[in-house]
């Protein structure tokens, strides 16, 4: 992967490329909202239709369950998929909880839709 606002390089090793510790990032820059568009871009036809998933959308998923350590990141994460999922159209909201199970994950992304109270 290439450094980005969300994966800084490390400048101290050969090609910038580093494993990160979490003190390296403070958690308001831990992930965007492109990056969560970006890494659940592959998970938008389930959204949407149903069926399975796609082991791109599960590696997705993975991802942004890695990034997302704190209630802080929790909040955000869902301020950027109330923003976002409304992009793709017509969606099932309650489509996204079954990432955890259908994706195999430790990690819970409840139903989100416009009315959403991303504060709690």
């Amino acid at each position: 992967m290439e450094p980005s606002a969300a994966y800084p390089a490390n400048r101290n090793l050969p090609g910038g490329r580093a494993l990160l510790e979490e003190a390296d990032i403070p958690d308001e820059t831990r992930f965007s909202c492109l990056d969560v568009a970006t890494l659940l871009s592959p998970c938008w036809s389930f959204l949407k239709a149903g069926g399975s998933p796609t082991s791109e959308c599960c590696i997705g998923a993975e991802n942004i369950a890695d990034l997302t350590n704190s209630k802080q990141d929790e909040r955000k994460l869902c301020d950027c998929l109330k923003g976002e999922l409304p992009k793709i159209g017509p969606y099932d909201p309650n489509r996204l909880p079954l990432l955890e199970q259908k994706c195999d994950i430790e990690f819970y992304i409840p139903p989100i839709t416009a009315t959403t109270d991303c504060s709690k």
